[in-house]
């Protein structure tokens, strides 16, 4: 069971759900859509956000069966302790290899823009080491700084991207819908990829007081990531074109770069943007490695998980240099995520959900 001060409140469920998605991928979003979707982009946004909260509500009406326990807890009672550790080890792998390709991510994004001199495993490491501080105090330390971060982050970046409106060409837009059904699996991994985060409400809702409301604030987080990835790609495709955004590696920071307001007293945007982007990559980071810490308590049997915290270190910094360059770092969101980490969001508990109601486990009268 969750400790009463081990609370998180509804609001605080909705920056969790934002700041968990919006990582290291919003900088290559377009150029992945504009790749499988070309002038769809903005539609197959809209659908993933759609789907995404269909997704979720299974996530949600599980937890709520269980109230007062995450996933590594109760996952026992359905399907039996020794099978719930194994699935449990089976969450700690993927967290671990995520966290450690978001370390990457901006390790070579930091060195190749603001440290060129400093050695990127020095930048990992540092990255690493100060998501410790924040996991170690717990679920509250985590939905308090998602709280803090979110209008320090979020409002700023929309601030950065708007003034290009002005030099976007809508017409790069269209044609709309045009072979839409036959790009549509094609860009469904991008999407998969672009809202994977919210899996973590798997061991997130377990810390309300009354988790029923958590579908309602993590649709509104879903909802306003979907509105934000949306204007991400039109005003990154309308400003240079389908087929140059294919050509591009960091869309996004292009088009900033492209933006040009005379007087403004910062001379150039993308460096603001980028320091942005890290704060994001960094909630990113901390709201997965407490899940991690937290699976690891539950399945060794502790009655903390900080302890966890440095002990994981080596293991992430390890799973972030084992691609040897950028471009095998360029094909782990593919395999990890799109493929792995789409089983354990949404295969592994839709069966946990049918396995519940088959052997009655769990509260009905208690779902959301």
């Amino acid at each position: 069971m969750i400790k009463d001060n081990d609370i998180i409140s509804p609001y605080q469920i909705t920056a969790i759900t934002i700041m968990t998605l919006i990582g290291v991928g919003i900088f290559s979003l377009p150029r992945e859509l504009a790749e499988a979707a070309g002038t769809n982009s903005v539609i197959m946004v809209l659908i993933g956000g759609i789907l995404s909260l269909f997704v979720m509500g299974i996530l949600v009406t599980l937890n709520c069966r269980f109230p007062g326990k995450a996933l590594p807890a109760y996952s026992g009672e359905i399907i039996g302790k020794v099978p719930a550790k194994v699935l449990t080890f089976i969450y700690i792998i993927y967290f671990t290899a995520f966290i450690g390709y978001e370390a990457r991510v901006m390790g070579e994004a930091v060195k190749l823009f603001l440290l060129s001199n400093t050695p990127p495993e020095v930048i990992i490491l540092s990255i690493i080491l100060a998501c410790t501080y924040a996991v170690r105090g717990g679920v509250e330390c985590i939905g308090r700084a998602m709280e803090v971060f979110f209008p320090f982050l979020f409002i700023p970046m929309i601030l950065i991207m708007l003034p290009g409106i002005t030099d976007a060409d809508f017409s790069n837009l269209l044609p709309v819908f045009y072979g839409l059904p036959s790009k549509f699996f094609k860009a469904l991994p991008v999407m998969a990829l672009s809202f994977s985060g919210y899996g973590l409400l798997l061991f997130y809702v377990g810390f309300m007081k009354k988790p029923k409301k958590a579908y309602i604030y993590a649709s509104v987080g879903i909802a306003i990531v979907t509105v934000f990835y949306m204007l991400i790609v039109v005003l990154c495709l309308s400003m240079f074109g389908v087929k140059v955004v294919e050509g591009m590696i960091w869309p996004l920071l292009s088009y900033v770069r492209s933006v040009n307001l005379p007087g403004l007293f910062i001379e150039r945007l993308d460096g603001v943007m980028l320091g942005i982007w890290v704060f994001a990559v960094y909630t990113t980071m901390i709201s997965f490695y407490f899940a991690l810490t937290y699976s690891l308590s539950c399945l060794l049997g502790t009655k903390e998980q900080k302890q966890f915290a440095l002990i994981m270190v080596p293991f992430i910094y390890l799973a972030s240099v084992l691609p040897q360059n950028f471009a095998q770092v360029d094909k782990v969101p593919v395999y990890l995520i799109q493929y792995f980490g789409s089983v354990l969001i949404f295969i592994v508990p839709l069966l946990l959900l049918i396995i519940a109601w088959i052997r009655k486990k769990g509260g009905s009268k208690n779902e959301g």
